[in-house]
């Protein structure tokens, strides 16, 4: 029947309907439920409330023996008399509390026991017996459940480890705890009671504001429990395990405004007196799980099912001290009922964070917040701005019919963020986190009437700003009736009067209009708020057009004090024309509460009370409008207290013009981006690379004035486009229209001159036609301008990525459909590039410019720091042969190769190359593995011409009459200065040319073992490798020390050198090249010896030589030894550099071998997203990277630990295509180990932190290093060439195996 009646009323009238549910708590009368004891909380199955109902009665028959409470005397008197009778209470909570030592003792040592991590760093057994109790002290048995295992096996891990020590200890520890601790928890609860009692008592009997109830005609507080026939003593509190009877006493039910008590196991709210009780309810209990009780769950939701079956919707009573997990299952079955159920529900959590994971697990669709409550004109413009304003004005996000903004992933238009899309490619929508809705009211049923916070005129101005705001909206019964005292819903009895529409001495003709206006704003596409105290009694909302910018601009004058009873003048200037009012309404008389009389029958309001409404005014009372000049407005309002005037103004021609624009040019891909592609297609990728990136210091260096500052926020990261789309980018998927790059773009288009200026300054086309551009929509409002701009930016951000797919062949495979490879791919655009300073050497006579690749960004950005020899070399195969870049690639070969000195490649360059520094020996041969990789796709390279800057080792630079030979030449030069042996002293060398180094480390030497054919050199005075970090702490001792010499024969130089010499070798055989010998040193003399007897002899010795079978580390498991001879003793050090050998010059390798030393470095190395540089078992490790420590630690001072221990990333590119190479080898020998599926899902897990690096990272590339476990180290390059380079080697060649079907299509 019921059901039938609301069907006929939604048919009718359109009304939709809600209704309360309780899941937490029914009344005390409720027999059926009540007979079953199990379903709701008693001393039976909760023990633990057992001290909160002692307390409980112990106040009450303290209560009812007291006198009359009438002053702060009596109430002092009353306190001291209280806390003396709680003293016997306290006696009796601290028998319940203190730990049985003999039942301890008697549990025989658990076998199971062990120590979590939280347990072990305990300081002492007091701290972790305290630690137990907390957690125990809630179950049936409080003393046996502390587990005398766990405090064994404690007191074992420090040496106490015969029975009687640790029964000594244990029973010393337990007396210490009863004695000591249980009273000082006692005294501590007692205090909470005591205060909190104390504050009710206070409030009812004596507060001006309270209710100031009669003495003895009510209990000084509320019960916390139901007793039914029985008489609970202290003993049976002692022995209730036996004593059924406990479950006649029931648990009331309550809220906190904080802690929730819906889990009341854990909770010490009902024992500190921290609920406010509901007297006539008993708390539900349902346990973890439906088996715990089964009644309860199946009658509660039967009910909740026959709810919705019944209303469109739900209100939630005292959601947040309903146990998540049941609230989550309840609402399951109410919408497999009812599935457009809407719920709204109170939470009173105090988080927000805790508000936001109750309404996502359980499907909030509305939190019910009060304009009531507030108690200022600005705390009622905050509650406004934070529950009324759905949208800011000038969203990045239209609604969803408007698509053209919103963040979908898979769209171009959203260039940076990590991007997904579904199984047939449909781009998803990725919303940024926002505030949850609110149902926004101006009274609840719960709270105080209005008037007794606020002056008649408020009660308008509150329902005003309800209906302006862009959310939902209520009310109760009694506030538009203007009743001036609280409906209480339990206990008042009386009627509501008969509806009244023609009644005009209360609120709701104003209401009415209100509402009107509030469903216009909705109807008519007002989606975006603003709010603003535009004085301190003057509230005024704007409501926004997105597309057309016409605005309502609702104005609330509120009404707190004296001054705001006053008719006053206020005036808004803005921009716009064609004004027109749609509602004026104001309080007519009086502006004072009037006296009401109370109907024995029925709820009434006040009587006597004028209000005025005139909707859609042909003149007003209370707007003028002028206009100071052309395009503004003046508007000026006569404001009352309480008014609401509501105006709608559209925005100037100009404006308009510029919108429509937008609208119809920008937005419209088929116009305004084809007409970006032709304007891209004249880009090549140096152009691109100056469009979209460019530091700082590479825009200051050739003059350009540097990157554009925000105030109020910084430098952004780069010059170019992705500078402004990084910060844009947090923006727009957080739509905060506040940030200060907006507020730099409403205040004027100077973002926009500065990127046409810089374009234009390099002649590029795309600046003239960005400058048409923004001078066409120059005009559009303020407001509107980010979102303009940002629809501008990533619309020409997305056709840089339409040229580089064109002019990137790697952009354009089914790995290129990647997000993550094409971030890398792009990498290469960001750190390839001409920078006037670079001392990369032209290629024909100093006649040509050459593209350079810097070693990261911003820290090796220009000069000499730019391009290393070694991390170009190690960077150079992925970032520009896997791109397909070989121009640049060659053109970075050839310009190195001219700097060949003593067989040797210079890490660092200066003018040119004129001054180049030869201090590593192995930025060679990375040079010589990127020539043999350059060679597959590019031939020709080993016959491009070389014009040498230096004729001999010791002659200076001529450019003029040059030295030509070919690359091919050059490589032949090095195998043979090398096998001929290198020793030379530095050029310019001592301070000014290196101030840390000692004069030792000068002394240069490189050259081949004769026995092995190893590549050898170094000492323990300088650093040849990559790890070449030289100490500067004179206060710890370790300047001018190298920290890892790796002097003798490193593993990597090993391989490569074996790689070059077998390639060198296999050239010769296939007819290229006059020579396949060398003249190798062999003491005093030299011996002849071929390519491949070389590359034989490394072969026949590397296992024997490198293969470390364990123990170094006190272990048993292999790896391969860092390096061969070292006077400095690292040559057993496990290090990640025997991942590059492996990769290198596999056939070097056991495959046994080598597949047990990736499981070594796996267990001991492989961090979150670089490997480790040092065993976290070796005394030296020191994971934790800083260049500004100054203390005492010569393992740390200066960054000295800089390749001891943190994790860099450019290893594990070479780690994982280890790994590939092992999984294919275990594979051939056991097709069944591992699926295809599972070892690709191994590497998308492995990449997973490196997705989210890239994604979040300011500059847009993977980092130098990290410190342990992948955490933040600030002194890290933040895009480093090899960290991408080397990875994007790895994804490409994981592409063409048989595991990338195991990636999925995001990775």
């Amino acid at each position: 029947m019921l059901s039938r009646h609301l069907q006929d009323i939604h048919n009718k009238t359109g009304l939709f309907f809600l209704t309360d549910v309780v899941w937490n708590h029914v009344s005390i009368c409720n027999r059926e439920i009540l007979s079953h004891p199990e379903s709701y909380y008693n001393l039976y199955n909760t023990p633990n409330l057992i001290p909160a109902y002692l307390i409980d009665r112990s106040i009450h028959e303290f209560g009812n023996a007291q006198d009359n409470i009438t002053d702060v005397q009596d109430l002092s008197s009353f306190e001291i008399k209280l806390r003396n009778h709680l003293l016997g209470t306290a006696q009796t909570l601290e028998k319940l509390y203190k730990i049985d030592l003999n039942k301890v003792l008697d549990v025989k040592k658990s076998t199971e026991a062990s120590l979590c991590e939280s347990q072990l760093n305990k300081k002492d057994i007091n701290d972790l017996i305290k630690a137990l109790w907390l957690v125990n002290y809630k179950e049936p048995e409080y003393a046996g459940d502390i587990d005398v295992g766990i405090l064994r096996k404690f007191l074992e891990q420090r040496g106490v480890t015969s029975e009687p020590d640790q029964n000594s200890k244990i029973s010393a520890a337990i007396c210490h705890f009863n004695d000591v601790e249980v009273p000082a928890i006692v005294d501590q609860i007692l205090h909470k009671v005591i205060s909190a009692v104390m504050g009710t008592v206070k409030y009812r009997f004596l507060d001006e504001h309270g209710p100031k109830l009669s003495f003895g005609n009510v209990p000084i507080v509320d019960r916390y429990f139901h007793v039914s026939d029985i008489t609970f003593t202290e003993e049976l509190a002692l022995d209730i395990y036996r004593k059924e009877d406990a479950q006649r006493i029931k648990t009331c039910n309550g809220w906190t405004a904080g802690e929730s008590v819906s889990d009341m196991n854990s909770t010490m709210a009902y024992t500190n007196r921290e609920v406010v009780i509901w007297g006539d309810s008993v708390k539900l209990r349902y346990g973890d799980r439906r088996e715990d009780s089964p009644w309860l769950w199946d009658y509660m939701t039967k009910y909740t099912c026959d709810m919705a079956s019944l209303f469109h919707g739900f209100r939630i009573d005292n959601c947040h001290n309903t146990p998540l997990h049941v609230g989550e299952e309840l609402l399951r079955a109410a919408r497999h009922v009812q599935p457009q159920l809407y719920i709204v529900a109170e939470l009173f959590t105090g988080s927000e964070e805790r508000d936001c994971e109750i309404i996502n697990r359980m499907g909030i669709n509305s939190c019910i917040r009060e304009l009531s409550q507030s108690h200022s004109p600005r705390h009622l413009g905050e509650l406004i701005y934070h529950y009324g304003e759905s949208k800011p004005c000038g969203s990045f996000i239209h609604n969803i019919p408007h698509g053209d903004v919103v963040h979908q992933p898979g769209d171009e238009n959203i260039p940076l963020g990590d991007q997904t899309c579904t199984e047939d490619n449909t781009p998803q929508l990725s919303l940024g986190s926002s505030r949850p809705h609110a149902m926004l009211m101006d009274q609840t049923h719960d709270n105080p009437c209005p008037f007794d916070q606020h002056p008649l005129p408020n009660v308008l101005a509150l329902s005003g700003l309800m209906c302006a705001a862009k959310c939902s909206i209520g009310s109760n019964r009694g506030y538009d009736e203007l009743v001036p005292h609280h409906i209480h819903v339990v206990e008042e009895e009386r009627l509501y009067q008969g509806w009244s529409q023609s009644d005009d001495e209360d609120l709701k003709p104003a209401k009415k209009a209100l509402i009107k206006l509030h469903q216009r704003l909705e109807d008519k596409g007002y989606y975006e708020t603003f709010v603003d105290q535009a004085r301190e009694d003057v509230v005024i909302v704007t409501r926004h057009h997105p597309d057309t910018c016409s605005k309502v601009l609702v104005v609330v004058a509120t009404s707190w004090s004296e001054d705001s009873s006053l008719t006053r003048n206020y005036t808004v200037s803005l921009p716009g024309e064609n004004v027109k009012v749609l509602l004026e309404t104001e309080i007519l008389s009086p502006q004072t509460l009037p006296k009401h009389t109370n109907n024995k029958d029925y709820i009434t309001g006040l009587s006597g009370v004028k209000i005025d409404v005139r909707e859609n005014p042909l003149s007003s009372k209370m707007v003028t409008v002028s206009k100071p000049d052309e395009g503004n407005l003046d508007i000026d309002l006569l404001l009352t207290p309480g008014c609401v005037i509501a105006v709608e103004v559209e925005p100037p021609q100009s404006s308009k013009t510029a919108l429509q624009y937008f609208n119809s040019y920008i937005l419209c891909p088929e116009k305004f981006d084809k007409d970006l592609d032709k304007v891209f297609s004249t880009l090549d990728l140096l152009d691109l690379n100056y469009v979209l990136y460019r530091c700082n210091e590479e825009e200051r260096v050739d003059g350009c004035g540097g990157v554009y500052h925000i105030p109020h926020h910084g430098n952004l990261t780069y010059a170019g486009i992705v500078g402004f789309l990084q910060v844009l980018e947090t923006v727009t998927k957080n739509n905060d229209t506040g940030h200060p790059l907006c507020r730099n773009l409403c205040e004027g288009w100077w973002m926009a001159d500065y990127t046409v200026n810089r374009l234009k300054k390099k002649n590029l086309k795309l600046g003239f036609f960005l400058e048409e551009i923004f001078f066409a929509v120059e005009a559009v409002p303020n407001y509107t301008r980010p979102k303009v701009f940002y629809k501008i930016i990533s619309s020409v951000y997305s056709a840089c990525l339409r040229q580089i797919r064109k002019l990137i062949p790697t952009m354009k495979t089914s790995v290129g459909n990647s997000w993550f490879v094409e971030q890398l791919v792009l990498t290469s655009v960001q750190l390839v590039g001409k920078v006037g300073d670079t001392g990369i050497p032209v290629l024909l006579q100093d006649k040509e410019s050459v593209a350079s690749l810097a070693a990261g960004l911003p820290h090796f950005s220009h000069g000499f720091m730019r391009c290393w020899g070694r991390d170009t070399f190690i960077a150079l195969p992925g970032l520009l042969i896997k791109t397909g870049r070989l121009d640049v690639a060659r053109d970075l070969v050839v310009g190195f190769a001219r700097t060949l000195r003593y067989g040797l490649i210079p890490n660092l360059l200066s003018e040119r190359g004129h001054r180049p520094r030869y201090n590593c020996r192995d930025a060679v041969w990375w040079w010589c593995r990127s020539v043999k990789l350059l060679y597959k796709h590019q031939p020709s390279i080993l016959q491009e011409s070389v014009y040498r800057l230096f004729y001999k080792d010791d002659s200076p630079v001529s450019p003029q009459t040059p030295f030509v030979c070919t690359v091919f030449d050059v490589i032949t030069e090095v195998l043979q200065r090398h096998a001929a042996g290198i020793t030379f002293r530095e050029e310019n060398a001592g301070r000014e040319l290196d101030e840390h180094l000692l004069d030792p480390g000068f002394n240069m030497t490189a050259g081949v073992d004769p026995e092995t054919g190893f590549i050898r050199g170094g000492s323990r005075h300088n650093c040849g490798t990559w790890m070449d970090k030289v100490g500067s702490s004179s206060q710890a001792g370790n300047k001018g020390i190298p920290a890892t010499p790796r002097d003798g024969s490193a593993i990597e130089l090993v391989a490569m050198g074996y790689q070059t010499v077998s390639w060198m070798a296999e050239l010769f055989e296939s007819g290229i090249g006059t020579t396949s010998v060398v003249n190798m040193k062999t003491g005093s003399t030299h011996k002849t010896v071929s390519y491949r007897e070389w590359s034989e002899m490394i072969k026949e010795n590397f296992e024997d030589k490198f293969w470390c079978s364990g123990g170094y580390y006190g272990n048993a498991n292999g790896y391969y030894r860092d390096t061969l001879g070292s006077e400095s003793g690292g040559d057993e050090k496990l290090r990640p550099n025997q991942t590059f050998a492996m990769v290198i010059a596999p056939e070097l390798f056991k495959p046994s071998h080598m597949s047990e030393a990736l499981k070594t470095i796996g267990t001991n190395l492989a961090g979150l997203v670089g490997m480790s540089t040092l065993s976290p078992e070796d005394a030296d490790y020191q994971p934790y990277y800083d260049t500004g420590n100054h203390g005492n630690d010569y393992r740390t001072a200066h960054g000295f630990n800089y390749h001891q221990g943190p994790e860099w990333v450019w290893c594990m590119g070479f780690y994982l295509r280890a790994k590939l190479r092992d999984f294919q080898h275990l594979k051939k020998d056991n097709p069944d180990c591992m699926s295809d599926d599972e070892i690709g899902q191994y590497f998308a897990t492995v990449l997973a932190p490196h997705r989210a690096m890239i994604a979040s990272d300011p500059y847009r590339g993977l980092t130098e290093l990290t410190n342990k476990g992948g955490q933040h180290c600030p002194n890290s390059c933040p895009t480093q060439a090899w960290s991408s380079g080397c990875l994007l080697e790895f994804l490409v060649e994981l592409e063409l195996s048989d595991f990338s079907s195991g990636l999925s299509t995001g990775n």
